[in-house]
């Protein structure tokens, strides 16, 4: 039971169409398993299907800021390798990930938890029959050149296999080159972990934005903060399109008479907002981490637009940030201040939905390619 990227697949139900895919393989017992990226074509939703053919086990999730695990018990846990990565998704072969998951007392329903290097992620699902896993369509992504550029990352990447001559190695990566050229693959993308990040594309986009200063905080963590040409709507948007779309969370400021937009990906905190005196859109992005151990103002805002900054990671961030810097302090610790209400009718929060689903359909149609990304 394999897919590939752009097949559609009605999944319990309901049809989704695929637009990545992981292959990992369990650190204490060699076995390998896949996950998939799914966008729901009724609801637009993010899911990821699980699939594991040694142990028979079938399950589908959706990311969430946090999850009680009170009713349910342990079931799991261990050392997650990443050994093939392709389509959209944000990890590179090599990569891991400590991973613990729970099941309530039906043993119907999953809590997970995977702590990367640089943050925790959180699920909710539940398990699946192999029967309510269906294909609808096959994509046109199952090209010779992707799958040879599929298991060439995973067999480069796997730990516990046989031994690969250094010779054979280098072959068989100078035939995937050409192949991924060959296709149109992105190859920066494909061997370099190269997807644009926020960060990455303030600093490459000169004409757009200029780099104004950077503010130093706890553990020598950096936020970097640039002045755009554009107006802060456009600049907003900008970033979204640069990222596909794939935040975890978007919103702007309805309070205050700051119109601020707080942007948050799974790695990232970014703020674009107008400056005290009202003449310039300013952008400020940093690590979570740095957020989580600052809460110090934004460079040249407002009182008001500090507080959104504060209000917004901590609502937002801070709950799944804590589990992931334990060995950090935070000022978020004694926050008493009001959470930001989710807007569900938020315009750029809908905006990056479009995006992303406008990317994964073009993904799908192309036939995808390797990709940087969880």
């Amino acid at each position: 039971m394999e897919y590939s990227v752009g097949d559609v697949l009605r999944v319990d139900g309901e049809v989704y169409n695929v637009v990545g895919k992981i292959r990992y393989r369990n650190q204490v017992d060699n076995c390998l398993w896949d996950e998939y990226r799914l966008f729901s074509q009724g609801t637009s939703r993010e899911k990821w299907l699980s699939i594991d053919t040694t142990y028979n086990e079938y399950s589908i999730s959706e990311a969430t800021w946090n999850a009680s695990t009170n009713g349910y018990h342990e079931v799991d846990q261990g050392v997650e390798i990443v050994v093939g990565a392709w389509g959209n998704v944000d990890v590179d072969p090599g990569e891991r990930a400590k991973f613990t998951e729970y099941e309530d007392v039906t043993e119907e329903k999953i809590v997970s938890y995977e702590v990367w290097e640089d943050g925790t992620e959180t699920s909710t699902g539940y398990y699946l029959d192999a029967n309510e896993i269906q294909v609808v369509s096959h994509g046109a992504s199952a090209t010779m050149g992707s799958q040879a550029g599929f298991q060439s990352g995973a067999q480069m990447s796997s730990g516990g296999g046989k031994a690969v001559d250094a010779g054979a190695k280098i072959v068989k990566w100078i035939i995937t080159i050409a192949v991924l050229f060959s296709v149109g693959g992105p190859l920066l993308g494909a061997f370099g972990g190269m997807r644009a990040t926020i960060a990455k594309h303030l600093e490459k986009n000169t004409s757009t934005y200029t780099y104004t200063t950077s503010v130093t905080g706890e553990d020598g963590e950096k936020a970097d903060v640039y002045k755009s040409n554009l107006t802060l709507d456009a600049t907003a948007k900008d970033i979204i399109d640069a990222v596909d779309g794939n935040t975890t969370d978007v919103q702007q400021n309805e309070e205050d008479d700051d119109e601020s937009v707080a942007i948050m990906t799974t790695k990232e905190y970014c703020l674009v907002y107008m400056s005290e005196d009202g003449n310039d859109v300013l952008v400020q992005v940093s690590t979570r981490k740095f957020a989580y151990t600052n809460d110090s103002q934004p460079y040249r805002s407002s009182r008001y637009t500090h507080r959104y900054y504060r209000r917004f990671y901590y609502s937002r961030g801070y709950s799944s940030d804590s589990s992931t810097y334990t060995d950090y302090s935070s000022p978020y610790g004694g926050f008493d201040d009001d959470p930001v209400s989710y807007n569900t009718t938020d315009t750029y929060s809908s905006y990056s939905s479009s995006v992303r689903q406008a990317s994964a359909r073009s993904r799908s149609s192309s036939g995808g390619g390797f990709s940087g990304g969880k």
